[in-house]
């Protein structure tokens, strides 16, 4: 405060005895934030490169409870919208195009970290660091995340705008940057990252390191066909003695009934801290923490809500009248979902019935613990109380004895469908997302005893979950080291090695107790559903296979609600058209077709 007065008092001496009317109209910034003032000392920029950190976490999350940030699953092989699966515009592709506001969403909030990136780098070699290695740290932080954002825009739209320098003035003539050109500027951004960031063991919880380059070159080496190189570089990662898949029961729920994959998912057990040897780069959230995107009424993700289907409000076949087949929203049926993404049926059978006669059953990525099949109904009330809605044994059985016939398509699209839990925190929600869960005394006297201890056990707070409940508060991973292998067997296919490819891809099939696979197997379709089966609600889907081309193939094959609306050109996004209108100096083309 002193400082501030100082300075206001030297301001008026200045007004009272100079005539210099452009020094007068001039803007002194003295307890306000701009940019001049924002990047002068070292904690200014560990400050900024945080902000980096928290919109890379926010750019695939869903942080105000709308679907918008679903567009990377919606529309694809994944999967489509749970409440609009005919007419959303994802299973319309005709109605797709440039004035739709996720393709506006997804370019601007990666320019805005390119834009902050841009202003770290020209910034801080001006300011002095007690350590240079301090300066260095950031700025190789600073070059992957803007290498990261650049890497999205150019899987989506292709040839966009390459900025790698600050903006200090406003403008209206930007230009598409040929692909190549792009992807070079990428590679040489995050190879500056990988020899500047620091080793895995030398930082905390979720910062950067050497690996995370290390994959995501391996990545961009694919793209631009040096398949050698993406292997080698994915190999350091693999073969580098610091990541192992966890193969035994781990963390915080290791007593309960699950397995191994079932643990990776589970509240605190994703860093390195915790024991998992597996996870690469985490996406962190703190619960109840200022700045977290942890809070329990407010900023944090919403997946639960997103993936979970409104079985709550689900009237069954021949219901007893005015009932409800399920008592309410509770922890043990996953949480408070409100279906706004349903996994595709390739999702929940094809991929699991295309490789081993038995994988359906044995692959632990497909087991009770982890995929929600069998629905208890819970309501006494209800005709169907105590029984088991199954739809792992005969889905289409399941769905013919308990959805009315009227509705079967709704209702098995938006109230009642398979759930694959690493996104939800069934049984194990936080206590300001539950609720008393007592029964009423007409549905006490109808329900049996075992329901009666259930309820007990949680004390009176739940098993209902309450309005808080939806989102969801554990660590996220954004790279996990089963994604390395199947992109270094990737490049392996690509030189026509298919046997090592097998090799890579069996090392994860084999923790996940599925069959093994023989090189004959190995093809691009393969490892599209290997990546299905292991990173399903990990991967940002459409960049994958937007990435290979492949969107259009793989969405007309399998999303029978966008396969006919589906076109070539919808491998890539349009260029936003309010982009397009705002750059009025210079011509921002759009792409073919639309």
């Amino acid at each position: 405060m002193k400082i501030i007065k100082n300075t206001l008092f030297a301001l008026l001496l200045t007004l009272v005895f100079s005539c210099d009317e452009d020094k007068i109209l001039e803007e002194i910034p003295i307890d306000f934030t701009v940019v001049d003032n924002s990047y002068i000392t070292p904690e200014n920029f560990e400050a900024s490169v945080a902000q980096l950190y928290n919109q890379a976490r926010r750019y695939f999350g869903n942080n105000d409870g709308s679907p918008v940030d679903m567009d990377v699953w919606f529309g694809t092989d994944a999967g489509w919208h749970a409440r609009d699966f005919t007419q959303n515009i994802y299973s319309q592709y005709n109605d797709f195009g440039p004035d739709n506001s996720d393709v506006a969403q997804r370019w601007e909030e990666a320019y805005k970290m390119i834009s902050n990136a841009n202003t770290i780098i020209g910034r801080i070699e001006g300011v002095e660091f007690e350590s240079n290695a301090d300066r260095t740290r950031l700025l190789a932080e600073t070059r992957f995340f803007r290498a990261w954002a650049y890497r999205t825009l150019v899987y989506l739209y292709g040839d966009v705008p390459l900025l790698l320098e600050e903006n200090q003035a406003a403008r209206r003539d930007f230009t598409r940057t040929p692909k190549a050109d792009v992807l070079q500027a990428i590679i040489d951004d995050f190879e500056a990252a990988r020899a500047d960031l620091p080793n895995v063991g030398d930082v905390e919880d979720g910062r950067l390191t050497k690996d995370v380059a290390r994959h995501f070159l391996a990545e961009l080496y694919i793209v631009t066909g040096d398949y050698q190189k993406a292997i080698d570089s994915a190999s350091e990662v693999i073969d580098g003695g610091n990541y192992a898949l966890m193969e035994n029961r781990f963390g915080s729920r290791a007593n309960e009934p699950g397995d191994v994959y079932w643990d990776l998912f589970r509240l605190g057990n994703q860093n390195r801290s915790t024991g998992n040897t597996e996870g690469i780069w985490l996406y962190q959230v703190e619960y109840e923490t200022l700045g977290g995107y942890g809070r329990a009424s407010g900023d944090a993700n919403f997946w639960e809500r997103m993936i979970g289907p409104e079985y709550n409000r689900w009237v069954a076949k021949d219901e007893n009248l005015g009932v409800r087949t399920f008592i309410y929203e509770s922890t043990y049926h996953g949480g408070r979902g409100q279906a706004f993404f349903r996994p595709s049926t390739h999702v929940t059978h094809g991929i699991w019935n295309n490789v081993g006669a038995d994988d359906f059953e044995n692959d632990i990525r497909n087991s009770d613990a982890n995929v929600l099949r069998k629905w208890w109904v819970d309501n006494p009330l209800s005709v169907y109380y105590n029984q088991i809605i199954d739809l792992r044994t005969d889905s289409k059985l399941a769905y013919e004895t308990y959805l009315n016939p009227a509705t079967i398509e709704n209702d098995s699209n938006r109230y009642i469908y398979p759930v694959f839990l690493k996104l939800v925190q069934i049984n194990n929600h936080f206590d300001t997302d539950l609720t008393d869960g007592s029964l009423t005394p007409e549905q006490e006297a109808l329900a049996t005893q075992e329901h009666k201890d259930l309820i007990d056990s949680y004390g009176g707070v739940g098993p209902k979950n309450n309005g808080n409940a939806r989102r969801y508060f554990a660590d996220h991973y954004a790279v996990r080291l089963p994604e390395t292998l199947l992109l270094r067997a990737e490049a392996y296919m690509n030189l026509n090695q298919n046997a090592l490819a097998a090799d890579d891809i069996n090392v994860i099939r084999r923790r996940a107790n599925a069959s093994e696979i023989n090189a004959s197997d190995v093809d691009i379709d393969f490892i599209l559903d290997e990546r299905l089966r292991e990173l399903y609600l990990e991967e940002p889907r459409r960049l994958t296979l937007n990435r290979l081309g492949l969107l259009y193939d793989r969405t007309q094959r399998y999303n029978h609600y966008a396969s006919s609306t589906v076109q070539e050109h919808n491998n890539l996004y349009p260029v936003p058209n309010v982009e397009i209108q705002n750059n009025t100096e210079a011509e921002l083309s759009q792409n073919p077709g639309y």
